[in-house]
C-alpha cells in the first residue's frame, strides 16, 4: 500500500534532503509526491529547462527506498508565462484573476494550453521510463478558489463552437432555451452571451438571473473545458510511461463532473482535511466524501493530500488529538483508500501556507504528530494485503448527480434548499443506522442494492427512466423525494404533471406544493415536516400524512408497488429523528442489511481481495465505547472485548455472540 507524504525539495537547502529523506524511511513512507507546483523551477524562462535538481532528488529519495508520484506543474504557471500570454481567467465582471495565488490560468487559453502541453511532454519524456517513478499526478485540484467557470473571450468563442455541435442550429438553441422570454433569441452562435453580470445582480446581489438553460449549458461547458485539458495532459504521459495517472479531487466540490472527470484516470485520488481554518465537518460528512470519492469511478482511491497538523491560510484550524491522524487514516481505507499520502512532510515557514502546518514542524524535529503517523505507517505495512483492493460490501447506494447540483444551484427553489445537505442528510440517516452507503451515480445501479435513495433527482433521462424501471421491476426498492423530475435536459420545468417521467413509478401526482416558512406536522410519531412540502395523491400505499395546514390527510411519505419491487416517495423534508426513522423502516422492508453501533463510531464490514472478512471499529468522539463486538485483534493479536479508546481503531476478526 502507497503510504507517503506530499514533499516540496525546492523548499529546502538541497544539503538537507538526505537527512529529510532518512527521516522519510524512519516514518515508514514509501512514497512522495513532488513537484507539483514547480514549473518556475522547472522551465526558469520560456523553453529553457532545468531538471537537475529533480534528477538529484529522485535519486536520493530512491536510495531510501521511496517511490515519486510526479505531479506535472500546470496549477502554478511562472510569471514570465502570465505576462508574455495573458493567460488569466476571467470573473463575472470581465477581471483578470491576477497573479500572486495559484490556479489564475484558462484552461481553453491556447497560449496555456500551448505551455501546457511542453513542460508536461518534457517531464514524462525525461522520467517516464524512470524506474523510481511510481505514478503520475496531473494538475492540482482543478476548480479550488471557485474557478472552474471562465468568461474570457476564449471560452466565449469555444463555447460558442460547443453549442454550434450540440445543437446544429441557432433555431433549436432558441426554442429550447426559451429566449423569446424577454426577447433574448439570438442570430447566431457566436452571438450567444457567457452568463456573466447583468442588470439583475445589481438589484438581487448574488442570486442567479440569466437563462436557466443558458447557465446550464455554461456549467456542462465549463466542465467538459476541464476534463478536456485533464485528458490533454493524461494523453501526453501514456505517450511515454505506462504507470498510474491520477488527479487529486475535492470530496463534496462539485462544479465539475466527478464521473467525467475519473473516466481518463486510472485512480481517482483527493484531498482530505477534516479540521481547517474554514470548517470542522463532522466524520459522517468526511466518510462520505471517501464514498464520492470511490464512486467517481466505482473502484479504490487515493488520498492525495491528508490533514497532518493544524491547517490554515491566515489562521490556524484546530490541532488533531492524539489518535485521530490514525483514526482519520483508517477512516479512509475503511471506505476504500488504497493509498495514503500526508499533507505535508515539514512545514513551510514561508509563502501562503506557512500556517498549514505537516508532520515536522517548521524547525525540522519530529514530535508527536509524526511518531503517530510512524505507528500507524507500521501497522499498515502489516495489514497491507487485507487492505488493497478490498471491498466494503453495502447493498444501499445513494445516487448523487452533478447536473443536479447545478440545476438546484442556479434555480434554488427556496432559500434554505440545498441539494448537497439533503445527500447528505440522506447519508447521515443511513451511516448512523449502520447501512454504510455506497454514493455514485445512476449508472452504478445494481441488482446487488436492495434500496437505491435519488434525493431530489431533477432532470431524469429518457435512459436513466429505463434503468430506474429495470431495477425496480426486477426487485429493488427505490426512494424517490420533493423536486425530483421536474425539470427536463434543458433545465426547464416539465409540462407533463410532475413528477414528470417518474409518475409510473412513484404512483403519485403531485397536485400542489407548499414552501411557506411554516412547520407541518406528521402522523405516526414522524413530527413534523420543514422545509418544502409537495401535496399529493397516490394510488399507492400512504405510509405518513401531514395531519396539519390546509392539506391535512393528505399522503407525506408513500410507497407504490411495481413490478417485483417497490418506490417509495417522500414528499418533505423531515427533520434527522424523522429521516432516520424512515430509513430504518426502509432497511427493514426491503432486507437491507445494517449494523448497529454507538453514536459517533463507525463498524465497517470489509472483504480482502482473497475473500477474508474482518471489521473496522472506529471511535470518533472523546470517549471509551462499548462496541458490543469482540473477535480478535489484526493489529496486535490479543482479543478484543468491545471496548475502544476516544479516537481508537481496532480492526478484529469477529468472534460470532
Amino acid at each position: 500500500m502507497i503510504f507517503g507524504v506530499d514533499y516540496y525539495p525546492e523548499h529546502w537547502d538541497s544539503s538537507e534532503w538526505a537527512a529529510q529523506e532518512k527521516l522519510m524511511r524512519k516514518g515508514n513512507f514509501n512514497a512522495v509526491r513532488i513537484a507539483e507546483f514547480s514549473w518556475k523551477k522547472l522551465e526558469p524562462e520560456e523553453n529553457t529547462f532545468d531538471f537537475s535538481w529533480l534528477d538529484k532528488i529522485i535519486d536520493v529519495l530512491a536510495a531510501e527506498g521511496i517511490g515519486v508520484i510526479l505531479g506535472t506543474p500546470t496549477a502554478a504557471p511562472p510569471k514570465w508565462l502570465a505576462d508574455k500570454y495573458d493567460v488569466y481567467m476571467r470573473d463575472k465582471y470581465g477581471r483578470p484573476r491576477g497573479f500572486g495565488s495559484r490556479r489564475e490560468c484558462c484552461s481553453n487559453n491556447p497560449y496555456y494550453t500551448e505551455r501546457s502541453e511542453i513542460i508536461v511532454e518534457k517531464l514524462a519524456e525525461r522520467y517516464g521510463k524512470n524506474p523510481n517513478i511510481i505514478a503520475w499526478q496531473i494538475d492540482n485540484e482543478f476548480g479550488c478558489h471557485s474557478s472552474t467557470r471562465c468568461y474570457c473571450d476564449h471560452c466565449k468563442k469555444k463555447f460558442a463552437n460547443w453549442l454550434r455541435d450540440k445543437y446544429g442550429n441557432i433555431d433549436k438553441l432558441n426554442s429550447l432555451y426559451g429566449t423569446v422570454f424577454w426577447s433574448q433569441q439570438y442570430d447566431s452562435f457566436d452571438d450567444v452571451i457567457l452568463p456573466a453580470y447583468t442588470s439583475c445582480e445589481a438589484d438581487y446581489g448574488d442570486r442567479r438571473a440569466h437563462n436557466p438553460s443558458l447557465e446550464m449549458d455554461f456549467y456542462r461547458f465549463s466542465s467538459d473545458s476541464w476534463i478536456e485539458y485533464e485528458q490533454l495532459q493524461a494523453d501526453i504521459i501514456r505517450r511515454y510511461s505506462d504507470k498510474p495517472i491520477t488527479h487529486n479531487f475535492m470530496g463534496h466540490f462539485s462544479d465539475i463532473d466527478y464521473y467525467k472527470l475519473a473516466a481518463p484516470l486510472d485512480v481517482v485520488a483527493w484531498d482530505n482535511y477534516v479540521d481547517n481554518q474554514w470548517n470542522n465537518p463532522a466524520y459522517e460528512n468526511t466518510s462520505m466524501a471517501h464514498e464520492l470519492m470511490r464512486g467517481a469511478k466505482h473502484k479504490n482511491f487515493w488520498v492525495m493530500e491528508e490533514q497532518a497538523g493544524p491547517c490554515g491560510w491566515d489562521m490556524f484550524g484546530g490541532t488533531p488529538r492524539p489518535g485521530q491522524l490514525r483514526l482519520w487514516t483508517y477512516q479512509a481505507i475503511a471506505h476504500g483508500c488504497d493509498g495514503m499520502v500526508y499533507f505535508r512532510f515539514r512545514s513551510a515557514p514561508f509563502g501562503m501556507e506557512q500556517y498549514w502546518l505537516g508532520l515536522v514542524d517548521h524547525d525540522g524535529v519530529p514530535r508527536r504528530r509524526f511518531f503517530e503517523v510512524q505507528k500507524t505507517g507500521a501497522e499498515i505495512k502489516k495489514l497491507s494485503d487485507m487492505f488493497v483492493g478490498a471491498e466494503s460490501p453495502t447493498d444501499v447506494l445513494i445516487v448523487k448527480s452533478y447536473e443536479a447540483v447545478w440545476s438546484h444551484k442556479i434555480k434554488r427553489h427556496m432559500s434554505s434548499f440545498d441539494y448537497r445537505e439533503l445527500l447528505y442528510r440522506y447519508y447521515k440517516a443511513n451511516n448512523d443506522l449502520g447501512t454504510n452507503p455506497d454514493c455514485g451515480s445512476v449508472n452504478m445501479i445494481d441488482k446487488k442494492y436492495k434500496v437505491v435513495y435519488m434525493p431530489a433527482y431533477i432532470i431524469v433521462t429518457d435512459e436513466e427512466k429505463a434503468i430506474l424501471e429495470e431495477y425496480v421491476n426486477g426487485g429493488g426498492t427505490l426512494v424517490l423525494t420533493h423536486l425530483s423530475g421536474i425539470k427536463d435536459e434543458n433545465n426547464n420545468i416539465v409540462t407533463e404533471t410532475l413528477p414528470g417521467k417518474l409518475r409510473g413509478l412513484t404512483g403519485i401526482t403531485v397536485e400542489e406544493f407548499d414552501s411557506s416558512p411554516v412547520d407541518t406536522q406528521l402522523s405516526d410519531g414522524f413530527g413534523k415536516a420543514c422545509g418544502w412540502r409537495d401535496i399529493i395523491k397516490t394510488d399507492g400505499d400512504v405510509k405518513v400524512r401531514y395531519t396539519s395546514e390546509y392539506y391535512s390527510g393528505s399522503p407525506a411519505v408513500t410507497v407504490n408497488k411495481f413490478g417485483e419491487g417497490s418506490v417509495w416517495y417522500v414528499a418533505c423534508e423531515l427533520s434527522d429523528a424523522a429521516l432516520f426513522k424512515l430509513v430504518k423502516m426502509i432497511s427493514d422492508e426491503a432486507g437491507a442489511e445494517y449494523i448497529p453501533h454507538p453514536e459517533g463510531t463507525e463498524i465497517i464490514k470489509r472483504r480482502s481481495c482473497d475473500g477474508r472478512e474482518y471489521y473496522m471499529l472506529m471511535n470518533f468522539t472523546a470517549e471509551q465505547k462499548n462496541m458490543d463486538m469482540t473477535g480478535t485483534s489484526l493489529i496486535n493479536g490479543s482479543m478484543f472485548d468491545g471496548k475502544i479508546e476516544p479516537y481508537g481503531v481496532e480492526i478484529i476478526n469477529r468472534k460470532e455472540q
